[in-house]
């Protein structure tokens, strides 16, 4: 097993930079999840350390050993892709026992190592059977497979599960995390999709445009984003945003906006402070809007808005709202009768409000410990 190192790492296609200056490094034994919306960077930084990109500037270790110009046959280093690959004419035993054979490994060794993979997915029964015979889900653990039986030092994982149907992803997500455990070896897994980030992820890399924009553990990144582009990436449904004003009250530092106002007060009223005349972003997840019942009041932070759109999701619904020209959603209790038209009192939950800067568009109080009246 070994760490991987990428050092201010750049690729250029031309005049385009798909990479730039990106560094990171995954721990041995980690499962890191690079993700971000297309064109963010994310599989060619995956392809870099492969080797199947050359790298325009920086560095790659893997272990201790710089593999900028290792072939990617040499940096024990083993691939699973979006499309599956399977040789068609092969059944599923030779598909897995191909490339140990192409490196003259012996006949018993490459029989225990197919066996041992096939053990671990589930697949012994499905030995015999050509990649047609199989479905979708039997197919990618095939494919994952063929990547066991090298056993490599790293995992690279191009999206995956992105052709598999909604419940067949959530099953082999759960089959990829209990593979991890098992194995215990260092994953480096790209994807586009932020639940499959969230939930697989012992921490997460966030892309856009090239560029690192946070890395951390999910739920830190999830609490505290560091920018308005994490927050609204990672999320579902997306955090609101509402801009807002600062001015000063007699009881100290108050967001005013359309609609509402908010009293800030602690480290957050002295970080919000010097933006006083100014304009930020308040940024709040759905779940920190709470529905106040009849007759309830808030001093500050309460918000009335008109449901527009109701999606039930059984256990929760999820409340799409206006209040004069702005929209944003709420997650309330599926069991709570709300229905198109309605007038719903809502409180901000202070503890999990956020503010950003407008200009830069990074978190103004980043810090985990909040202070807010």
């Amino acid at each position: 097993m070994a760490r991987v190192t990428l050092d201010q790492v750049i690729k250029r296609f031309g005049d385009v930079v798909a990479v730039d200056n990106l560094s990171i490094e995954i721990q041995d034994k980690e499962f890191l999840v690079l993700v971000g919306p297309s064109g963010c960077g994310k599989t060619t930084a995956l392809r870099m350390v492969a080797g199947l990109e050359e790298i325009t500037s920086g560095s790659i270790y893997i272990g201790e050993r710089l593999v900028n110009d290792v072939s990617p046959k040499d940096r024990d280093i083993a691939m699973v892709f979006q499309s599956y690959a399977l040789y068609p004419h092969m059944n599923v035993y030779d598909n897995l026992a191909f490339g140990l054979k192409m490196r003259k490994i012996a006949r018993a060794e490459i029989d225990r190592r197919v066996k041992e993979a096939a053990d671990i997915l589930g697949i012994g029964e499905l030995l015999s059977r050509k990649p047609k015979q199989l479905s979708g889900g039997q197919r990618q653990r095939v494919a994952v497979g063929r990547a066991i039986v090298r056993e490599p030092a790293v995992f690279l994982m191009d999206e995956p599960l992105s052709n598999l149907d909604a419940k067949l992803r959530v099953a082999t997500r759960a089959e990829l995390i209990k593979l991890h455990q098992r194995l215990q070896t260092t994953i480096i897994y790209v994807t586009h999709d932020q639940v499959e980030a969230m939930t697989m992820g012992s921490r997460i890399a966030v892309m856009r445009l090239g560029v690192l924009q946070q890395l951390d553990t999910p739920q830190a990144i999830y609490d505290h984003p560091a920018n308005i582009f994490v927050a609204g990436f990672i999320g579902s449904p997306a955090m609101n945003f509402f801009t807002m004003g600062i001015g000063s009250t007699e009881s100290g530092v108050e967001l005013v906006g359309q609609g509402f106002s908010m009293a800030l007060a602690g480290q957050m009223a002295r970080s919000a402070a010097p933006y006083a005349g100014r304009e930020v972003i308040l940024g709040i997840r759905p779940e920190g809007l709470d529905r106040m019942s009849q007759g309830e009041t808030e001093e500050t932070g309460e918000i009335a808005a008109v449901v527009e759109v109701v999606e039930s999701m059984g256990s929760e619904a999820h409340l799409y709202l206006s209040l004069g020209e702005r929209s944003f959603v709420a997650k309330m209790d599926g069991a709570a009768p709300v229905r198109v038209g309605d007038q719903v009192k809502l409180a901000f939950d202070k503890e999990k409000t956020r503010l950003f800067d407008p200009e830069t568009e990074e978190a103004i109080l980043p810090e985990p410990a909040l202070a807010i009246a």
